[in-house]
């Protein structure tokens, strides 16, 4: 906001201002206030008033003197840009807006007034017109200072990152004694994956800027990516000792630059800052340095097992599991996760004790407390909604916990499919486990794991006698979170148990659970109108981008060469992941347009699309889900490939409750070569797909009510265990019977 205003010569008024920029709000305020009593009409003299105002932190004082000053005279810009600037503190930014645009009515070509109304458009949340707005001014002026710093931040945040590097090459290249142009230039080079020229830009904004906390920090970022690693804990030592709340403050941009999707829990470790970005790139499907990846990981895995230790990051274990990594380096992972919960845990204390159970009660019912942060528009919250309907009330009372806020129908549905439901993403860890912990809780069951918005501290805690986890990630929580993980014994064989922290409960066909009531809308359009060609065969795979790897994809193009006319449908993931895929189809001599990309549409219009697929082809280390449960449900036939992990096999366990054996490849070779016979044998294809049709109301993959029976008959024995004084054991669950629900 301008201090000195211009006007009319007075000495009085000019002495104020000039005390205003030596730091004495105070002072100057008094002086133009005696000036504004002799002369009532002094616009100037009411300006330097809001602005001293301003300086001392009375916002609302300072707008009544600013707005007067205007009223005196609306030509008075520095006044109108101060008026707008205030507006904006006080959180009225359309009223700030509005003053700007007055001011580029009065003066169109301003290129000031242009970058202000871009600023304030995107604390509008309207980044395409603040944009344009930025545009304009930089047509006016080129190289105007302020224009080409916001429009390099708006373009980073929006993903547009060559774009957002050109500009601030062209910052730093004019205002090469800019801190700020050099920081940026460094931020954004680092987002591109290039360390070194980001190391190299941060330094030349520390030369001019030594003790910027902010600089600093990302230094560490850039050196850790550079595997300098004692370079890196100096610069984020330095960073704190020169501004500890700027360094703390940081996280939020760190995360962004190196793609660590807690913010709160970046970790200032540079080998898991790094491991965390190399992960990141698996998500747009960049494998140029997962040989780094994967041997880190191990690496990481190794020292764990030697001697455990903390982990922040979930996603190094997320997004691992689609990595070649056996279930003890996962294992290790879990632990090291689970000790950073644990740490979290210690600090806090609930004001509850954990619950004493049903038998404090006079219903005898048991109380069930689900918590997940996917109560929202999520895949898992379509599962969900479902068998928490169709619980036995009579023996259940089932209570619902979110861990983070969404709203829309599912999340209505699975409101009014619990007895209770409570939004606790307001709350903090020990808030939660108290709650939990006064609602009586007996058996607390996880949704999730390891994932964005969990809250792995609030078992640890300890607020509920018994612990379960259910669905969620594909792998063990480690440590000793959790008493009991839900499963089935072909997804995770018995004798692979030393491989989980948890006791194993395996259901008789499958744990994997559908929602028997998902509507398929009716099937409108044509093959082109999806990108599809009239003729030849679809392959198809709707999994999550990051499941998508090198070796699945090798496979995948040398079907594609095998069979002409033949495309891959896949998910679209966006514009990173279709160029970085259509590069490796280049690679193995595919062209690009045999890889169509499917939009994502609401979920009966995606399930009716699959009738235009001929075969999914599941991936590799971390299979198909949900989507392979869509796909079946939708009439797809779904090829999987059996592995040696749970996240490997879910895909095939689903395939096989399905009733549909003969397409569970027991390894890669078998897995081409049955694609590629189905692919050259339509007649067989169609009698699986006839097959499939008929068994949908009957085989044990769809057949959601008897999965309910038998979770039930799960929680009943870990109730009774836990009411009989014994350990957490693992068991079967027997096969039952009984009405549908």
């Amino acid at each position: 906001m301008g201090t000195d205003p211009g006007g009319l010569a007075n000495p009085a008024l000019d002495q104020a201002a000039a005390l205003l920029r030596q730091g004495e709000p105070a002072q100057a305020e008094a002086i133009a206030l005696r000036a504004a009593k002799d002369d009532p009409v002094s616009a100037r003299a009411w300006f330097i008033i809001g602005a001293a105002r301003h300086s001392q932190g009375n916002l609302d004082a300072a707008l009544s003197a600013i707005e007067r000053a205007l009223a005196l005279d609306p030509d008075l810009h520095e006044a109108r840009r101060a008026f707008a600037a205030i507006l904006l503190e006080l959180k009225r930014p359309n009223e700030a807006l509005a003053q700007v645009e007055e001011l580029l009515q009065r003066r169109p070509a301003a290129t000031d007034f242009l970058v202000d109304a871009g600023f304030i458009l995107e604390e509008l949340g309207e980044p395409a017109a603040a944009l344009a707005r930025y545009n304009e001014a930089l047509q006016r002026t080129p190289g105007d200072f302020r224009g080409l710093l916001n429009r390099g931040a708006l373009l980073a945040r929006l993903g547009r990152l060559e774009e957002a590097l050109r500009n601030n090459q062209t910052l730093a290249r004019s205002h090469v004694g800019s801190a700020a142009a050099h920081y940026n230039l460094a931020d954004v080079l680092l987002r591109l994956d290039r360390p070194a020229e980001a190391l190299a830009s941060v330094e030349r904004s520390l030369r001019l800027r030594p003790d910027d906390a902010n600089a600093l920090m990302l230094r560490g970022l850039a050196l850790a990516m550079l595997e300098r690693d004692a370079e890196a804990h100096a610069a984020f030592a330095r960073a704190r000792e020169a501004d500890a709340a700027a360094a703390g403050n940081f996280r939020t941009a760190a995360a962004a630059a190196v793609g660590v999707a807690v913010p709160q829990r970046l970790t200032l470790d540079p080998r898991q800052i790094r491991l965390a970005r190399l992960l990141e790139r698996q998500k747009v499907c960049d494998w140029r340095e997962r040989g780094r990846l994967i041997d880190g990981l191990r690496a990481l895995a190794a020292d764990l097992r030697s001697k455990p230790f903390p982990l922040e990051e979930m996603g190094l274990y997320h997004t691992a599991l689609s990595l070649p990594l056996k279930a003890t380096d996962q294992q290790a992972l879990a632990r090291g996760i689970a000790l950073a919960a644990v740490e979290r845990a210690a600090a806090l204390s609930i004001n509850a004790p954990a619950a004493i159970g049903s038998a404090g009660r006079t219903d005898g019912r048991i109380r069930l407390g689900f918590i997940s942060p996917n109560f929202r528009d999520h895949p898992s919250a379509k599962l969900h909604w479902r068998h928490l309907a169709l619980r036995d009330r009579t023996r259940f009372e089932t209570f619902g916990y979110s861990l983070h806020r969404g709203e829309g129908p599912l999340k209505q549905r699975i409101v009014e499919a619990c007895d209770e439901f409570r939004e606790l993403s307001g709350l903090d860890s020990r808030e939660i486990a108290a709650r939990i912990a006064r609602d009586g809780i007996d058996i607390l069951v996880d949704l999730a794991g390891h994932l964005e918005h969990s809250r792995p501290e609030v078992f640890a805690l300890r607020p509920v006698p018994v612990r379960a986890s259910y669905l969620g990630l594909p792998g063990t929580m480690g440590g000793e979170l959790i008493d009991y993980r839900i499963t089935d014994a072909y997804t995770t064989p018995p004798e692979e148990e030393s491989c989980w922290s948890e006791k194993l409960v395996f259901l008789p066909d499958t744990f994997w659970i559908y929602n028997d009531r998902e509507a398929i809308a009716e099937v409108k359009a044509g093959r082109r109108e999806f990108g599809l060609p009239e003729r030849g065969f679809v392959f198809c795979c709707f999994n999550t981008n990051y499941k998508i790897e090198p070796d699945v994809f090798a496979a995948w193009m040398r079907l594609l060469a095998r069979v002409p006319g033949s495309v891959l449908w896949l998910l679209d993931g966006g514009e990173a992941v279709r160029r970085n895929l259509q590069r490796e189809a280049a690679s193995h001599g595919v062209a690009a347009e045999r890889l169509v990309f499917a939009p994502r549409l609401p979920h009966a219009e995606h399930l009716a699309r699959h009738a235009y697929a001929d075969l999914f082809i599941d991936t590799f280390y971390c299979g198909a889900h949900t989507t392979a449960t869509d796909a079946l449900w939708a009439g797809l036939p779904v090829l999987a490939c059996l592995g040696d992990t749970m996240a490997s096999r879910i895909g095939a366990g689903i395939v096989r409750a399905a009733g549909l054996p003969e397409l569970i490849a027991p390894d890669r070779a078998a897995y081409e070569a049955t694609a590629l016979r189905l692919a050259t044998q339509p007649q067989e294809l169609a009698e699986l797909r006839a097959r499939l049709a008929r068994s949908r109301s009957t085989c044990a993959l769809f057949d959601t009510a008897q999965r309910v029976r038998e979770l039930d008959l799960a929680f009943e024995t870990m109730w009774q265990r836990h009411r009989a004084g014994l350990p957490p054991e693992s068991f079967a669950v027997p096969r039952t019977s009984g009405a549908g629900a």
